[in-house]
């Protein structure tokens, strides 16, 4: 019987991909699809008919169909921030957790909440939750890996599992389970698994292996156990494999073939067969009857066994995914997606939405190769962007790209650094004969890249004499900064880089750093609580720039003509003059605004933008406008759901734009509250 379809919250019918559902009001375009986290898989659920899917992002709680592979529906935007998804076994009820603590579970026809949880007033974020079989219960971990079982109709907590250990550390979870007769809650905490009483919460088995799967009448557990592989260099992981017997605690078999760590392993729907594949692409069926490799086969990922037993397999050729039929050496079908992709990034963590298409589009299987234009946006976490003109926005991508976003056409373009390393980009900035200067980061050196058609050698690289700070540093056409988590910031010049001038005077982190407009200063604030302003062609301190009161200042700004700096700070905003070094302003912020840590101008000069960060309670976060000749806060801005990590102006002054920590970038029409002269 098909799964009832989610209610179709805030769907635009003319928008089929989804680019402008729930968009926040005043804003004119949004790009990305909101980030997800790296490890795991659990924000990700499928129904149980395999026909749609959903996805947990930092915007909310996006619905897929499975055989078009487009969104059909976007809930949970009034705070976004999804940690954990799952589904209920007869289709009917969603169930997830936000960074906040709360979790919810809604029937998915109506969209109805059932129940909403908050099990501490901590902040707590739970990173697994899932239904027992019945779809009475659900299982949750929070960060100090503490696993609950919690009544879906009362919230309340029917038991707690026993705990070993209170060190953090020691109990992170990476997979949590129920048994399919719901009688046992598996859960892997470093290389060992763990099985509870789910009523009871007590201790009923402790095993070696991290990865783990049940026989389909809960009568056995398979573990994959990851040890090293003594007297090799370099130093090589193998595993070996035990199923277990759950009432007699009996090792029943156990191989040792696999020369690699094994990835997954799935049980036959008999249950007389288990399959286990491996980091090298070995895949092997075992004959648990008779304690034997039935079959050995090379060069597949991930298995899959359909209900009468078909074995299938997916493949993963960076950029290329092929599903197999392992027995029958038969590919099924071949699916194409840009690594930095959404698409890519949700088949690599849940392999199963492939298997799932596959299956739902039977009279499709061929040669034929799938893009997925709905699942092809760049994966976007914007903590660098600039315009290009007054239509392009360049985004920093999630790793050696930058993406430019043409706001009008809603197209995009990759401009990525190709080297052996695949280098992570840390800040970019454009240079006036248009080319892109970008700082790429491979372990202890930085390179400098100025991007442009012909060339992607790097210019310049840097190997920082000590380890620097929080990605805090600065780049003019000439110099880049960067600064030392003990306050020394080191100054380097690309026609010059073997040596770096130091600037010393800080005796703490450095949290912020800005370039004058012609690069010809330098201002620095740290956790000394102190700000300061460098000749940087000289390399000496010009002045500290006063302060009401020490305070530690997280974000710094020089206006287009450099007569003025901006500086943010907890609470409140200060504006100084950078030619008399005197406090022009200081603008006090309202409780929802307390951390106004992202600053920018406007061209003109006459504007200033700022953006938050996430504190308690909050919802959206803030983006204000300000006046600077009266610190007048002319307008703010709601939409995204967590820090705010950049801020730009377009070259006219008339839309500002905002990337956020929840992986989107939104853009803001100011003309109706500065007209055009920004």
């Amino acid at each position: 019987m098909q799964n009832p379809k989610p209610a179709p919250f805030n769907v635009v019918p003319e928008d089929t991909m989804g680019t402008t559902w729930a968009l926040p009001e005043e804003a004119i375009a949004r790009f990305g699809r909101g980030y997800q986290d790296n490890s795991g898989n659990n924000e990700i659920a499928l129904s149980p008919d395999n026909t749609y899917f959903t996805v947990g992002t930092r915007i909310g709680l996006w619905w897929y169909d499975i055989s078009s592979m487009s969104p059909i529906a976007l809930w949970e935007t009034e705070r976004g921030m999804i940690s954990a998804v799952d589904i209920s076994s007869d289709g009917k009820l969603v169930a997830f957790a936000n960074w906040d603590g709360f979790i919810k579970v809604r029937d998915i026809q109506g969209g109805k909440c059932i129940t909403q949880i908050k099990r501490t007033e901590n902040h707590v974020v739970y990173k697994h939750l899932r239904f027992s079989p019945d779809s009475s219960r659900i299982a949750i971990v929070n960060r100090d890996g503490i696993v609950e079982v919690l009544d879906i109709q009362s919230g309340e907590c029917i038991a707690q599992m026993e705990q070993e250990s209170n060190d953090r550390q020691t109990n992170r979870i990476s997979k949590l389970r129920f048994s399919p007769d719901g009688q046992h809650v598996a859960a892997t905490k470093g290389n060992q698994t763990y099985l509870w009483n789910p009523m009871a919460g007590s201790i009923t088995a402790k095993l070696t292996g991290r990865n783990f799967a049940f026989s389909p009448d809960s009568r056995l557990l398979a573990c994959a156990n990851l040890h090293k592989v003594p007297d090799i260099t370099p130093v090589r992981y193998a595993s070996d494999v035990s199923v277990w017997d759950i009432a007699t605690g009996e090792r029943v078999a156990h191989f040792t073939e696999h020369e690699e760590w094994v990835w997954t392993i799935r049980f036959s729907p008999c249950g007389q067969f288990l399959a286990s594949s491996d980091s090298s692409r070995t895949l092997n069926v075992w004959d648990l009857t008779k304690g034997v490799i039935k079959e050995a086969y090379a060069g597949y990922g991930q298995p899959y066994y359909l209900p009468d037993g078909t074995l299938l397999a997916t493949v993963f050729i960076r950029g290329i995914i092929e599903v197999w039929n392992v027995e029958q050496h038969e590919k099924l079908q071949t699916y194409e997606q840009q690594v930095e992709s959404i698409g890519y990034k949700w088949f690599s963590k849940c392999p199963k939405l492939v298997v799932a298409h596959t299956l739902s589009d039977k009279r499709t299987i061929s040669e034929k190769t799938h893009t997925f234009s709905t699942l092809s946006e760049p994966i976007c976490f914007p903590r660098n962007a600039q315009f290009t003109d007054g239509e392009a926005l360049a985004i920093r991508g999630i790793r050696g790209d930058i993406v430019l976003w043409n706001i009008k056409s809603n197209q995009t373009q990759r401009m990525s650094i190709q080297n052996e390393f695949n280098d992570s980009i840390k800040s970019f900035t454009f240079l006036s004969g248009g080319d892109i200067l970008a700082v790429n980061w491979t372990p202890n050196i930085y390179k400098v890249y100025k991007i442009n058609k012909t060339d992607e050698i790097p210019i310049a690289e840097f190997t920082p004499p000590t380890q620097l700070g929080n990605d805090t540093f600065a780049i003019s056409e000439e110099r880049i900064a960067f600064a030392g988590k003990g306050g020394i910031i080191y100054l380097w010049d690309l026609k010059n880089s073997e040596i770096p001038r130091l600037f010393k005077g800080h005796t703490d982190h450095v949290w912020a750093l800005a370039f004058s407009p012609y690069g010809r200063k330098l201002v620095s604030g740290s956790r000394d609580k102190t700000v300061r302003l460098w000749n940087v062609e000289i390399g000496e301190e010009i002045a500290m720039l006063p302060l009401e009161k020490p305070i530690t200042t997280m974000a710094l700004a020089f206006s287009p003509c450099g007569n003025v700096i901006a500086g943010g700070m907890f609470g409140k905003l200060l504006l100084w003059c950078a030619e008399e070094l005197t406090l022009l302003h200081t603008i006090p912020q309202p409780e929802d605004n307390l951390k106004p840590y992202v600053l920018t101008f406007s061209p003109c000069g006459r504007y200033l933008a700022s953006g938050t960060w996430w504190q308690k309670d909050m919802k959206k976060m803030a983006i204000r406008l300000w006046d600077v000749a009266t610190g007048e806060n002319i307008h703010t801005f709601w939409g995204h759901t967590t820090d705010i990590e950049i801020l730009t102006f377009s070259p006219d002054g008339a839309i500002l734009a905002s990337g956020s920590f929840d992986g989107t970038a939104l853009i803001w029409d100011l003309k109706p509250f500065i007209g055009s002269q920004g």
